[in-house]
Formats: C-alpha cells, sequence, structure tokens
C-alpha cells in the first residue's frame, strides 16, 4: 500500500478506556482503516482546509467498545470528503522538492508539503523512536528558532495537531506519530505574540492562604487555573472586542482581540500557572486535573439560566485536548519539555476565551444539570419483583453505561471524543467531594467562582448528559445538534430566542 522507503508498523494498542467489546476482528479492522487514512488522505479536507478527524473518530469509537462494522461505516460515512493526499485543495503544482533533514525548516505551514513531511517524519521516527523525534521537531531551539514555530504550530489549528499526536501516543502509534509531526509542520505557528518564547519562566512563587480547611486544594506554587480565570474576567485589558459580530470569523476574532494589550496582559496571566517540576509525577497530575476541571466548566458552565444549553465549539476542543495530557505527558522525555507543554496551553485556553467573548463559568448552572441523564422518551421495562432495585429510581441508576452505548453512534466526530473524555475524567476525579475543586478558593478563602463550593466530581457525568442532550440521542430517535458558533460570551450572541 505504500511507497515510502521508510514504513512504521500499522499496529496499535488499546487506549486509557479500553471498554469491553475490542476482539480480533476489530484490531485488524482498525489498525487496516488507519492505515488506508494516512496513505490516501491529506490532514486537511475541503478548500477551506477543514481538518480530517478520520483517525480521530475511529480511536475514539475502538476505545469506546465499536464493533468493526460499525467501524467501516464511520470510515465509509467520512471518506465521502475530498482530501486526496496528493492533489485535494493544493496547488496544481507538483511539489519537486524532497523534505529532508537540511530543507525541513523551509516549507513550514505549506499544505502542499504534507505528503513530503510524512515521508520525511516516517524515516525519523524509524529512525530515533517518539521520545527524540518530540524533542528534536516540536520543543529544541532549532525547532523554534528563526520562525519555525513548532510548538505554536503544535497547538494550533484549534489544538489538532496535539490531538492528533495525542491518539498517536496513547494508542501507542509510531505511524501516527510521523502523521501528527506532518501536520503539525503544514500548520500556521499559532500567534507568537501570545506567547513568552525567549525568557525563562518567571521564578516560582509560593502563595499564602488564608484557609486551613483540608479540602481547599492548591497548586504546590503559583495561582490555580481557576484563579487565573477569574483575573482575566476581571481584567480591563481582557474586555472582549465591541461590537459584537455575530458573522465574524474566526481568524477576525482572533486578529480583533491581539490588540490594545491583550497580547501582554496573556502573556502576564499565563505566567501565573507554574510548574513545579521538582515535585515530578505529582505536579504533572495536579495540573492535568486542573484542565479538566477547567475546560469542563468552561465548556458546559458558560451558557445562560433560564436558556437552553449551548456548548462553544472552540472551548469543546480545550476540553477534548485535555484527555490526552497525560499520553503527551508520558511521552514527552525531558521534564523541561513536559512544563513548556503545560505552559504553552494556558494563552491558547485564553485566547479562545476572550475570542468567545469571555463566557464567564456559572458553577451552579453546571450544578443545576441532571446528574442521571437520560435518553428521551426512554422506555424503561418495569423489573421482575425479584431484582434488587429498579433503573427506573434515580437513586438506583447509572447513566455512563446508556452513554457510552448511545454516543458510539454519533455523526459527530466531537461527541464521541467529548464523552471520551469527561467519562476518564469521572474516572479520575468523580469521587471528589464539593470544595475540593483544586483552585476552587483564592489565597483569601473566597470562591474563584460563584458557587463553585458546590462543585463535585458529578459534575463529568452532568456534563455528559448536557452534551448527548445538545448533540443529540441518535441511536434513540432524537434529531442530530450542534455545537455553538455565536460565540456566546457576547450577549448580543443570546438576542435571539433559543
Amino acid at each position: 500500500m505504500t511507497s515510502r522507503a521508510h514504513t512504521l508498523p500499522p499496529t496499535i494498542r488499546q487506549g486509557l478506556l479500553n471498554l469491553p467489546g475490542t476482539t480480533f476482528e476489530t484490531q485488524r479492522t482498525i489498525e487496516r482503516l488507519l492505515e488506508q487514512d494516512r496513505e490516501q488522505h491529506h490532514c486537511f479536507w475541503g478548500r477551506v482546509g477543514f481538518h480530517n478527524h478520520l483517525s480521530h473518530h475511529l480511536l475514539a469509537a475502538y476505545d469506546l467498545g465499536a464493533p468493526a462494522a460499525l467501524l467501516q461505516k464511520i470510515l465509509d460515512a467520512e471518506a465521502r470528503e475530498p482530501w486526496d493526499m496528493h492533489i485535494m485543495n493544493r496547488t496544481e503544482d507538483g511539489v519537486v522538492e524532497d523534505v529532508n533533514e537540511e530543507n525541513w525548516t523551509s516549507f513550514l505551514g505549506d499544505g502542499k508539503y504534507y505528503p513530503g513531511y510524512l515521508d520525511f517524519f516516517t524515516s525519523q521516527v524509524a529512525a530515533h523512536g517518539t521520545g527524540e523525534v518530540l524533542e528534536r521537531y516540536v520543543f529544541s531551539p532549532r525547532a523554534n528558532g528563526n520562525g519555525a514555530y513548532m510548538l505554536l504550530r503544535f497547538i494550533g489549528g484549534a489544538l489538532h495537531p496535539l490531538i492528533q499526536m495525542g491518539y498517536a501516543v496513547e494508542f501507542g502509534s509510531d505511524a501516527m506519530v510521523a502523521q501528527a509531526l506532518a501536520q503539525t509542520a503544514v500548520h500556521d505557528a499559532f500567534r507568537p505574540e501570545l506567547f513568552e518564547l525567549t525568557g525563562t519562566p518567571l521564578e516560582l512563587e509560593t502563595l499564602s492562604y488564608a484557609s486551613a480547611e483540608p479540602t481547599h486544594r492548591q497548586p504546590s506554587k503559583g495561582h490555580s487555573l481557576l484563579s487565573i480565570l477569574s483575573q482575566a474576567y476581571d481584567s480591563e485589558v481582557m474586555k472582549p472586542v465591541m461590537p459584537y459580530d455575530p458573522d465574524a470569523l474566526l481568524s477576525a476574532r482572533l486578529r480583533a482581540a491581539c490588540a490594545d494589550g491583550r497580547p501582554e496582559e496573556i502573556r502576564r496571566l499565563s505566567a501565573l500557572w507554574q510548574i513545579d517540576t521538582a515535585r515530578g509525577q505529582a505536579e504533572l497530575d495536579d495540573k492535568t486535573e486542573e484542565l479538566f476541571w477547567t475546560t469542563t466548566l468552561l465548556l458546559v458552565g458558560s451558557g445562560r439560566r433560564g436558556r437552553k444549553p449551548r456548548l462553544d465549539f472552540f472551548l469543546m476542543h480545550m476540553l477534548n485536548a485535555s484527555l490526552f495530557v497525560p499520553s503527551l505527558l508520558a511521552a514527552i522525555p525531558s521534564a523541561a519539555s513536559k512544563a513548556t507543554l503545560l505552559r504553552a496551553l494556558v494563552p491558547v485556553l485564553l485566547i479562545y476565551l476572550t475570542v468567545r467573548g469571555r463566557p464567564r463559568i456559572d458553577a451552579g448552572l453546571v450544578m443545576s444539570y441532571t446528574d442521571t441523564p437520560r435518553p428521551p422518551n426512554e422506555r424503561v421495562p418495569e423489573v421482575d419483583a425479584s431484582a434488587i432495585g429498579s433503573p427506573q429510581n434515580a437513586a438506583e441508576f447509572n447513566p455512563w453505561p446508556g452513554i457510552m452505548a448511545a454516543v458510539l453512534y454519533a455523526p459527530d466526530a466531537h461527541t464521541l471524543k467529548a464523552v471520551r473524555t469527561l467519562y476518564y475524567a469521572a474516572q479520575r476525579y468523580g469521587r471528589r467531594p464539593p470544595g475540593s475543586v483544586l483552585g476552587a478558593f483564592d489565597a483569601q478563602g473566597r470562591e474563584t467562582h460563584k458557587g463553585i463550593a458546590q462543585v463535585d466530581g458529578s459534575i463529568f457525568v452532568r456534563a455528559a448528559g448536557v452534551v448527548m442532550d445538545t448533540l443529540g440521542w441518535v441511536s434513540h430517535g432524537q434529531k442530530e445538534g450542534s455545537w455553538d458558533r455565536s460565540a456566546l460570551g457576547w450577549d448580543g450572541a443570546w438576542k435571539n430566542d433559543d
């Protein structure tokens, strides 16, 4: 199938969830479909350069136990789009120059070189392995100097290169590592003015906290991500650009937001999230946990009371990317590069917050959603008299099996990815009691966000229910819904009826 001088094995391992359902046939099928995608398809499709999500969709479904026939149908459905590896929407001129070690930085950001980059990075992964190529081509000074900005390409494109690499390392696919690096190389560098790339990080700061409550968890050094968000809400500089334009493209919103002192303010706020590498894995675990809480609260808690829930398309990508942080941190060899990746995520979060109109977290709204979500018009049969308890009783009902069975059939890959992320978060943090969210309280013992003292680990199943209700329980007959692209932080985005 391949004509490359170097090849990498198509094999994958099980994912983070590894739900029952995987068989020899499903593994053989997904490895064949992933290889077909790598060999035939560009990382972009369509003339406006949307991202190829096929491998994401396949692997998310595989991790949730999808049968082989369903995996094939996923490929068949998505392969209707124009995304040929070589002629899709690139220039008609042939690419005559190969990508190699001497010239690889010469074609960055140019999509027509994707096949060449795929060949090049395949050879590099084959020769050096995943960890070394990540250090060499994402984090090293050469990879980021003289305008190369590979780290900023890695976190660009609504984090798609990072997500692609996250799947690669989670499922142990060297071939996908090369694919992710090629995708990184043909992305534009994401807003360099938002990042402090040349100076050293601030000296670690130990804050004094007024509260002695053992459940009031705080970062070892610096400010929590939730505290930084609170400061962003209070910042006059971070006010969204006015007036609200419902038709503005993301590129226009980004250009407008990166003015009037906002880049400097984003750099200042981002520097407050400090990585105490001396703590080792415990620090990485805490920072990862902060990302899960914060992105879940932003996605599901940024609606309005009394209105139908809306789930912002770009904030959803921040949540989905969080799932891959543990796998990426495990794959990156050096502690310095692990810290660099974590620090790079904060400016991305803050600028997306800004271009979505600075939507505010309403923790009480999140907790108002049910923690026992069910499909609409679900018919629950009467239990036999011998049964102990009943699924008809909410107090005796576990909603997760039904959610995971239903989301497999969602037509949008993002829906599976979001629910998979929330399931993983529920596994890790579902037992957290109220008031124990890391960063829920500031140095004076006040809530960083109103109502967050009542937030507990149930928010992840509540959030999953909102995702299913909003995007549609399609396997139960509900129509497919959609992600919100209105930039819902602006009041003007809510003027129309639901």
